[in-house]
């Protein structure tokens, strides 16, 4: 492949990646489908200026603080939805486009992230755990106590 078809490539993944948040159910603060405009708009302009501009485009994104739009992703487990999640990748066909360097930082911007999903995952199957051995210790609950709790978690205030 060469350097014009792998950027090709890679902006073709830029997009897949960004079709697939609505899918994902990606939310805004007003619980609507995100958006990602600026990111989109510099992808934009960043193609308009030829392909090394596309590739010194998602390099920058590695140097970067995490913007509003990573944090929706780590939220929603979607972190492959990052464009670092692409320049880590050395399987893709544009990955020479990236140095070494590139990909070192793209896995630690990327790591905490991923430690911060993976403790969530982690708390949460520990709730389940203890709900399930509270569940088998005490059994089912009947179906009035369901009832009851439903209808005081109803009640406003």
């Amino acid at each position: 492949m060469n350097e014009r078809e792998a950027i090709k490539a890679l902006i073709s993944d830029l997009y897949w990646q960004i079709d697939q948040m609505a899918p994902r159910g990606i939310k805004n603060e007003a619980g609507h489908a995100y958006n990602p405009s600026y990111y989109k708009r510099g992808l934009q302009t960043a193609i308009e200026q030829g392909d090394q501009a596309v590739v010194e485009y998602v390099r920058r994104y590695l140097q970067k603080p995490p913007s509003d739009g990573y944090k929706k992703l780590e939220d929603a487990d979607a972190l492959d939805l990052a464009c670092e999640s692409l320049v880590a990748d050395k399987a893709k066909p544009f990955a020479f486009l990236f140095t070494h360097q590139d990909r070192v930082a793209a896995h630690e911007r990327l790591a905490p992230h991923i430690d911060a999903i993976e403790g969530r995952k982690a708390a949460q199957r520990a709730r389940i755990d203890a709900a399930r051995a509270e569940m088998q210790k005490t059994g089912l609950p009947s179906r009035s106590d369901l009832d009851s709790s439903l209808r005081t978690r109803r009640r406003p205030g």
